[in-house]
């Protein structure tokens, strides 16, 4: 009997895969002890830069327990871009999970990213002038082409920003920073849902404080496209954002920056603070956005004068009827006081100074477009013109009066356009001019883009200066209601010592000027009678105003059928004269002189030229 056969061994399946699954595990540490090998001696870092363009990124130390979970310490990572500009971010210290696998697929992907500590900069450059910020892509354009490395960065966490920067501005004080980050170099740059905390931090510009934040949020959107050789725009892909901050201004010079074409004043003081609400789309400020801000007096040097007012700035943005969106500012002060120069005790005050300002809204970054401005000051309080005396010489003394000042102005800076005054108009003016009594209205309208100041001189060219009811009072002749217009074509008033120079042209209502000028000096001769009776009379000439008086030379003077040129002076309260008058055919030479006047009836013309030195047409 043969013995049975033995029974078969029981099925293993998992016999057959035990060394496939051995040399698999081993396989993984292998890759595992290469892949942090590679982590701890930078020649991952080393990999990536060679296979990813326009890109740097490393660390210092690099540390992996767990696959995929890595630690890395001193981690940054620097992105150029092809038409200028690039950016670059710096982490101290970051937890993050990276997808192993990913790498196989040209991906530098993480699951999650914890940071602690970190410095982001940005240098942007702005697209030519002819490309404009936003050009429209063609169609199709918005395909990206296949391949290319890829990094992206999920559910990012940071903590302790010490700084961000963009361009020539630093914001410190970012507490806490959420998103997203996904970049394919070359071809676009994206933050996804990004979400930041401001705590106590600073803004500057050009490394000057302009601004202590107090706190703040925001968030933003941006999706920006490679454009070939032009590079990227990462203002024009900034597609949505929004930032709210409370702060406060060291000085009300900080807000200079807002209108950078004030930046040549020198404010001192103003001390404030300033909320703000801004809404970005594709890289403008866009309606909804909203400042307001407050301060104490400041004090601003105006030439030899101080003004000290307390400010407050609104601006916002808002939608046309056609659809564009502009910006609007005011910024008021008030009430204004101005002081100093030659009138100890003397001040103009005004309840409002106010400053408009519309613009188309701006880009990010940069200088505001389209700008329309206008400025307007109240009327400012009396001021007694008693004071004019002390930087008059003797011939012309103010008796009695009141001063109020008035400004306005508007411009386009752009295109030059625009105009501004400053308005001066008295009441109750009385005066005494070589012992003739003045008494009327005087109005004096400054052209404020040609007014400027300096420690010695104020220029007061365009100035145009009209007398309104003006009466003029002799010992020897009775008043003469006359109006007259001066305008000044050049006019410079100078502060140390007190004087003012300028040319002059105008009109007189009739020739009761001179009739006074020539009945104060003594009898008013018969033949000159035409005088009394000349209307519509045109003048020019020059003047210089000083301590000892008053001098005008190259006088013209020209009505139907009278003309006058010569020269005057007033020194000392005495007036003298040398004139060539000419009624009709007949020409006079008159010298006025203290106490009497002279006819030249011989060869008067001669006598001019020889007296004067002027050469007759």
């Amino acid at each position: 009997m043969h013995p049975a056969p033995p029974s078969p061994l029981p099925h293993r399946p998992w016999a057959r895969w035990r060394r496939p699954l051995f040399w698999g595990v081993v396989a993984l540490l292998v890759l595992e002890l290469v892949y942090i090998a590679m982590l701890a001696t930078g020649g991952l870092a080393w990999l990536l830069n060679r296979l990813i363009p326009d890109t740097r990124l490393g660390w210092s130390k690099a540390t992996s327990v767990v696959p995929g979970r890595i630690h890395l310490e001193n981690f940054f990572l620097h992105n150029f871009a092809q038409g200028g500009g690039d950016w670059r971010i710096e982490l101290d210290r970051a937890e993050v999970n990276v997808s192993l696998h990913a790498l196989f697929l040209q991906r530098f992907e993480t699951e999650s990213l914890e940071v602690h500590g970190i410095q982001a900069r940005i240098h942007s450059v702005s697209p030519a002038p002819e490309q404009g910020p936003a050009r429209p892509q063609a169609e199709g354009a918005e395909k990206e082409e296949p391949g290319g490395w890829r990094i992206r960065l999920r559910e990012v966490r940071v903590h302790d920003v010490h700084a961000f920067i963009w361009n020539q501005v630093r914001l410190t004080g970012l507490q806490e920073v959420q998103g997203g980050l996904d970049v394919q170099p070359g071809k676009h740059i994206a933050l996804e849902d990004i979400r930041l905390r401001l705590g106590p931090g600073e803004l500057f510009l050009m490394e000057d404080a302009i601004a202590r934040v107090e706190r703040g949020e925001a968030s933003a959107r941006l999706e920006a496209r490679y454009r070939g050789t032009e590079g990227i725009d990462l203002i024009a892909g900034l597609t949505g954002g929004r930032l709210q901050v409370s702060a406060t201004v060291p000085a009300v010079s900080s807000l200079q920056h807002l209108v950078p074409r004030f930046e040549g004043l020198s404010p001192e003081g103003g001390a404030g603070r300033v909320e703000v609400d801004l809404h970005v789309k594709d890289g403008r400020l866009a309606p909804g956005t909203v400042i307001r801000g407050q301060g104490e007096p400041f004090t601003l040097p105006v030439g030899p004068l101080r003004l000290h007012a307390p400010w407050n700035l609104f601006a916002d943005v808002h939608t046309r009827e056609d659809g564009e969106d502009r910006l609007g500012l005011k910024f008021t002060m008030g009430p204004v006081r101005m002081e100093g120069g030659k009138a100890p005790g003397q001040t103009l005050e005004t309840p409002e100074v106010r400053l408009l300002m519309g613009a188309k809204s701006p880009r990010l970054g940069e200088a505001l477009p389209d700008v329309h401005m206008s400025l307007s000051a109240a009327r400012s309080n009396p001021v007694e013109l008693r004071m004019l005396n002390g930087w008059l010489g003797p011939s012309f003394q103010v008796e009695s009066g009141q001063a109020f000042v008035r400004a306005s102005s508007r411009a386009n800076p752009e295109d030059g356009g625009g105009e501004g005054h400053l308005n001066v108009d008295t009441q109750g003016f009385r005066a005494r001019w070589s012992g003739a009594r003045i008494t009327g209205r005087l109005l004096l309208d400054v052209d404020a883009h040609k007014l400027a100041f300096n420690q010695e001189r104020v220029t007061l060219h365009g100035s145009r200066m009209l007398l309104r009811g003006v009466a003029v009072h002799t010992e020897k002749d009775s008043e003469r209601d006359w109006d007259g217009t001066l305008v000044f074509p050049e006019a410079t008033l100078g502060l140390s010592p007190a004087s003012f120079r300028g040319r002059f042209t105008g009109s007189f209502s009739n020739a009761a000027p001179l009739v006074a000028l020539l009945t104060q000096q003594g009898a008013f001769p018969h033949f000159f009678s035409p005088l009394l009776r000349a209307e519509n009379l045109q003048i020019s000439g020059g003047v210089t105003l000083g301590k000892d008086g008053a001098v005008f030379d190259t006088l013209r003077a020209r009505a139907e059928g009278l003309e006058v040129r010569g020269q005057a002076r007033s020194v000392n309260g005495a007036t003298s004269a040398l004139l060539l008058v000419k009624l009709g055919i007949l020409s006079v030479g008159v010298e006025v002189v203290p106490g009497d006047t002279n006819i030249h009836l011989v060869l008067p013309e001669r006598w001019y030229t020889r007296r004067t030195g002027e050469t007759l047409p």
